[in-house]
């Protein structure tokens, strides 16, 4: 499976995941916003910048999403 090399905030609901293979995935994240973890990344505008270690996208003191969490809400 590829890994994580790049990823940003497009805007309050979206990030942008490059994997290693070339691949691009825009992850709406609208659904997550409900929960309390993100919601809390959007009132401190820290949704604005995602960190990863290759395997997931996390915050600072906040959520994390692994390669394969990120997919999975693709496919919903």
């Amino acid at each position: 499976m590829s890994n994580i090399v790049r990823v940003s905030a497009l805007d309050d609901d979206t990030i942008d995941i490059e994997l290693s293979n070339g691949n691009l995935i825009l992850l709406d994240m609208k659904s997550l916003m409900a929960t309390p973890e993100f919601a809390m990344l959007r009132e401190d505008n820290r949704l604005l910048y995602p960190k990863t270690d290759g395997c997931s996208v996390f915050w600072k003191d906040g959520p994390r999403i692994s390669l394969d969490e990120a997919i999975g809400l693709l496919k919903k």
